[in-house]
């Protein structure tokens, strides 16, 4: 290889690795959103600190709006409902721009938000389920009680894994897909769509997680 070529591929290296470098990764969907939101979100927390607002009145707040769409779904207005989630579900990612934005980051603020997020789970999909336990259409109604579990289950694994030292955000289904999910096909009139997809991808991402830490736990206990 002659010194020109080599030169021309260093400059080529360099360039590729600059490129790398400015390319942003993301671990999950989640936080490539909240980075990509944060144009909006930022000066939106700025804001809410000059009022004085603190980040938990946000997170109760938040759960308070979802917890009232869960009213309107067990009320039978599903379209309207899944409308509603979408118009609110921003809310979710106030409380923690708003926390970073003011300084106000806390232990308890983020077990407030973890624990919150788990109850407005609860409220949309027992909302839902409600709805069709009215009805007597009970299928909807055993599908929507194993997502509810399986739910719970994603958000235990990975609090489970990372009080073993084990990074778990892996899975298909986190919460924010899990939102958009029910908001989108909701809206779209699609609830029973929703609801099959909802418990298949709660499952999955379960299995997902625990063949993650599994794997995991593997690596370390072999070293």
């Amino acid at each position: 290889m002659s010194d020109v070529q080599r030169v021309a591929l260093k400059l080529k290296s360099g360039r590729t690795a600059k490129r790398k470098q400015r390319s942003p990764r993301w671990e999950t969907f989640t936080d490539m959103a909240r980075e990509k939101a944060a144009v909006i979100t930022v000066p939106i927390a700025k804001g809410l600190e000059r009022l004085g607002v603190h980040p938990n009145t946000l997170t109760i707040v938040g759960m308070l709006l979802q917890a009232a769409v869960g009213v309107v779904f067990a009320l039978g207005h599903i379209v309207l409902g899944g409308w509603l989630l979408l118009a609110i579900a921003p809310v979710d990612a106030l409380d923690g721009a708003l926390a970073r934005a003011s300084g106000r980051q806390s232990l308890f603020g983020a077990f407030l938000d973890s624990t919150l997020d788990r109850l407005s789970d609860a409220v949309l999909i027992l909302g839902l389920a409600t709805h069709y336990m009215l009805r007597q259409e009970y299928l909807p109604v055993a599908l929507l009680l194993i997502s509810l579990v399986a739910a719970l289950l994603v958000s235990y694994t990975r609090a489970r894994a990372e009080a073993l030292g084990l990074p778990c955000k892996v899975g298909l289904l986190t919460r924010l897909e899990r939102i958009l999910l029910i908001a989108t096909l909701c809206a779209l009139g699609l609830p029973l769509v929703m609801i099959w997809l909802l418990m298949t991808l709660s499952v999955f991402t379960v299995f997902q997680r625990v063949l993650h830490v599994y794997a995991a736990s593997r690596r370390i206990e072999g070293e």
